[in-house]
């Protein structure tokens, strides 16, 4: 059963989980490891990745975060079809298709974060018949984008709520060698 989360207030900074992985992840891999500790290893750091990125996309100062936690969603789903050979098949679906769903919610705030840079690029360089339709679009796409950001963080939440961030790092910790050993080797 997941952990439940703490009442959070509208907009407050949530206390994100920090999953225990592995102690070797921290390591640099070596040319030593048989292929499925390899696999284990891709599949944890991209996780961690991915979960590096919840604050950034929370405090939405960035536009760089939500890109980075979407490139880090679809490289984790990549590495669970290219190695899910190694895991139970259902249960590797499973997990690609929470993070696909996951990964969906931040596509439009991506674009129009890409067209608010777009817009703002233009702004600095547009002659003054241009400056006030691109102001305004740029208005526009900034409120947009704004209008977004309570999914992300409403996604961001329900990671923590469904205790996702653990399940995945306990279930690929353990399948199928164990990363906490000294050399990697099973």
């Amino acid at each position: 059963m997941p952990d439940q989360m703490p009442e959070q207030q509208v907009g407050e900074m949530p206390v994100f989980s920090s999953p225990r992985f592995p102690a070797n992840l921290d390591t640099e891999p070596s040319a030593d490891w048989q292929f499925s500790h390899w696999c284990q290893f891709i599949l944890l750091r991209y996780m961690r990745e991915l979960l590096e990125q919840r604050e950034v996309v929370w405090r939405n100062e960035q536009v760089e975060g939500v890109h980075q936690i979407r490139v880090a969603a679809r490289r984790l789903r990549t590495a669970l079809q290219t190695f899910s050979a190694l895991w139970d098949s259902s249960a590797v679906r499973q997990h690609a298709k929470y993070l696909a769903r996951f990964a969906d919610t931040f596509g439009v705030a991506r674009d129009l974060d890409v067209m608010i840079l777009y817009l703002e690029a233009q702004l600095h360089g547009a002659h003054r018949e241009r400056r006030a339709a691109l102001e305004w679009m740029l208005e526009r796409k900034r409120r947009l984008r704004a209008a977004q950001q309570p999914m992300l963080e409403e996604a961001l939440l329900k990671l923590e709520e469904d205790g996702y961030p653990a399940a995945f790092v306990e279930f690929f910790s353990s399948n199928p060698c164990d990363l906490a050993t000294e050399d990697g080797q099973r």
